[in-house]
């Protein structure tokens, strides 16, 4: 299936659920019914319990075993005369969700804290087993399993070098330069026939929103997608504290030429910190990037520190950044009108880590107007991690109820949005 016809999919279910449609009729005993349209991680789930003994309550308990430990999730339902709870339609007594929701027991899992690379691991390069028990007067009367499979496999990965980008003449003495690591290549399984549309993600965000998660569900959707990495070890360039414009370049035109890669639609993806050095590049390269992706971040760019510690460089030397201690009213927009084809502007009204985020957005897209498309999804109540793919139990632990389902809603709208804009760029 592909990913429009996900999102068509995902968009009947919901019409048809609440027509009552969805689940089967109460008949052969009590059971676990789950609508799947797909079996990635991700992929919409619509759960029913039916057959149920009605005007009982039924708990309904979700666990998922993993190697970083167990994610649980519980909630509380009444038993309606007909014997079937639709949790897409219907609200329940006591769980960490506020209104109806058909994937709700997946997302709010909780489970224990991990390293980055233990949460990639876990929910990015390994499927899971989620179990699904209901219970009534203490007694389980229905249990099944869905199997999720990761998002990582529908894809082929690899690490790319220096030397790669550059050719053999690359390497300098003793090979050093050469063996650098400089990002990864995401390659969407089947092989593409045709050209489409690629993705550099600009990796500076942790959690879901990471590079490994973005790059995989962009994959996931048949793009190919290059990480850049710009806070670390893996994205400096040798003396430097800062992503470079020439490591960009240079990823950017061997995208280009792949095979399977459109090289007049590069789309450049940030999140969070990252996001403000994609608009940079889309703003200031547009003849080579034809589009740019946004989320959680100043569309401004924005120095490290107060004392002006650059985050890009450009033949050696920083490029000028605004100091983060002033106002928003007193820093340069990014010109967001030169990037040619559409930008894609996400925020969270309730982002605590960016409490400006959806005033940074507003000004970006007042930037962007008079020159072409702009797009915002501003999510009323969403915390920051927006951009996590959706289902997910990632970063959402310790968020009150209504600030954890609006922004798990803000990451279905926020990927709905990320396709359409990828699969309208094919051939336009």
């Amino acid at each position: 299936m592909s990913a429009r016809a996900a999102i068509g999919v995902a968009a009947l279910v919901a019409c048809i659920a609440l027509l009552g449609g969805c689940a089967p009729a109460p008949s052969g005993g009590p059971r676990i019914a789950a609508d799947r349209f797909g079996d990635g991680v991700s992929d919409p789930i619509a759960i029913a319990l039916v057959g149920l003994r009605p005007g009982e309550d039924v708990v309904l308990d979700a666990s998922a075993e993993t190697a970083a430990g167990t994610w649980t999730s519980r909630a509380v339902y009444a038993v309606p005369p007909d014997g079937t709870v639709r949790l897409w339609s219907q609200q329940a007594i006591t769980a960490p969700w506020v209104r109806p929701d058909g994937g709700a027991p997946l997302w709010s899992m909780t489970g224990p804290s991990l390293s980055q690379a233990e949460l990639e691991r876990t929910w990015a390069q390994s499927a899971v087993t989620i179990r699904l028990s209901a219970q009534q007067q203490g007694r389980r009367v229905a249990a099944t399993s869905i199997h999720r499979s990761a998002l990582a496999a529908q894809s082929v990965e690899r690490d790319i070098f220096a030397a790669d980008l550059l050719g053999s003449t690359g390497a300098a003495p003793g090979g050093t330069l050469g063996s650098l690591r400089v990002g990864e290549l995401f390659s969407p399984l089947p092989a593409l026939v045709h050209p489409r549309p690629a993705v550099i993600v600009v990796d500076g965000d942790d959690g879901g929103a990471s590079g490994a998660f973005a790059a995989r569900r962009i994959a996931q959707l048949g793009f190919p997608v290059f990480v850049l990495p710009a806070f670390g070890p893996e994205g400096q360039i040798p003396g430097s504290a800062a992503l470079s414009v020439e490591a960009f370049d240079a990823a950017r035109a061997w995208l280009a030429a792949r095979p399977g890669v459109d090289p007049h639609r590069i789309v450049v993806y940030g999140t969070g910190r990252a996001a403000p050095l994609a608009l940079w590049f889309a703003a200031e390269e547009p003849g080579a990037v034809y589009a740019a992706i946004a989320a959680s971040g100043p569309t401004a760019l924005l120095c490290t520190s107060t004392a002006g510690t650059p985050v890009l460089y450009s033949a050696g030397r920083p490029v000028p950044c605004t100091s983060p201690d002033r106002t928003l009213a007193d820093t340069p927009i990014l010109p967001l009108a030169r990037i040619p084809g559409p930008v894609l502007l996400a925020c969270g009204t309730a982002d605590q880590l960016l409490p400006s985020a959806c005033d940074w957005q507003r000004a970006g897209l007042a930037a962007r107007r008079p020159g072409g498309e702009g797009e915002g999804l501003a999510a009323v109540g969403a915390a920051h991690d927006i951009s996590t793919p959706p289902l997910l139990p990632i970063g959402l632990d310790g968020l009150p109820p209504a600030t954890a389902q609006a922004t798990e809603d803000a990451r279905a709208a926020f990927w709905s949005r990320v396709t359409a804009l990828l699969e309208e760029a094919i051939g336009s």
